[in-house]
């Protein structure tokens, strides 16, 4: 069966995150970009475990450049380039999704459009909890 769980643009975890996620550097003033996406499965029943916890990372972006975190305030206490860790485990369903909160600001000040940040997780097993 294929995985339910997945990136989410919406709490209700209905629009799937499909492709990298774009950020903008402004060229006369940078400063952090924010954003949100869930993690989640729209399925009542399933869970995603994986021993050691499941963690989410950045890639596409110079490590520190990029900052998660499970809430706003959160981010600026976070370090650069920390995978997040999301618990021992996910449960489905709508209730249970998990925000992720990212900021990005690329290091080198460069303007212009960042479009290759990516979200993975560590592999983690997904269950039918039924």
């Amino acid at each position: 069966m294929p995985t339910t769980f997945g990136f989410f643009s919406d709490a209700s975890l209905k629009t799937p995150v499909r492709s990298a996620l774009f950020f903008t550097q402004d060229r006369t003033s940078p400063v952090a970009q924010d954003r949100v996406v869930y993690f989640g499965s729209p399925l009542a029943g399933r869970s995603c475990q994986k021993d050691g916890g499941v963690y989410v990372s950045a890639t596409g972006s110079a490590a520190g450049d990029v900052k998660l975190a499970l809430s706003a305030a959160g981010l600026d206490g976070a370090a650069g380039g920390t995978p997040l860790r999301l618990g021992a485990g996910v449960l489905g369903g709508v209730a249970n999704a998990r925000a992720i909160y990212i900021r990005v600001l690329d290091s080198t000040h460069a303007p212009g459009v960042n479009a290759g940040l990516a979200l993975a997780l560590n592999d983690p097993t997904e269950y039918d909890n039924g």
